[in-house]
């Protein structure tokens, strides 16, 4: 099966570009490329804009093998432990913030 992909897009706290990039290449990078179900994972951050103004300021882009295996990434101890990292250190609403699917 052909790779699919990820756009999960986002506004991290207030930061320092070169932590957060630090924490990007030191902690987040291998995390989610340990996982086998991953091809690539890539971050970016908005530098211009050539549209008008994005809803967001980072994105990160990954390549999976399939759709299917997302319960296996997101579940995989390293990403989980990851995102609670990422959630705490880097969030705006940090890990208390929740979101609920509506129902129906």
């Amino acid at each position: 099966m052909a790779k699919q992909l990820v756009l999960l897009t986002y506004t991290p706290r207030e930061l320092s570009e070169d932590e957060y990039a630090k924490f990007i290449r030191e902690i987040d990078y291998p995390a989610f490329r340990q996982n086998p179900h991953i091809i690539d994972y890539s971050c970016w951050r908005v530098a211009d804009s050539v549209q008008g103004r994005e809803e967001f300021t980072h994105f990160d882009l990954m390549a999976v093998d399939d759709l299917a295996n997302w319960e296996a990434i997101v579940s995989d101890p390293a990403v989980a432990g990851n995102v609670a990292r990422w959630t705490k250190d880097w969030s705006r609403h940090g890990p208390d913030h929740f979101c609920r699917r509506y129902w129906g």
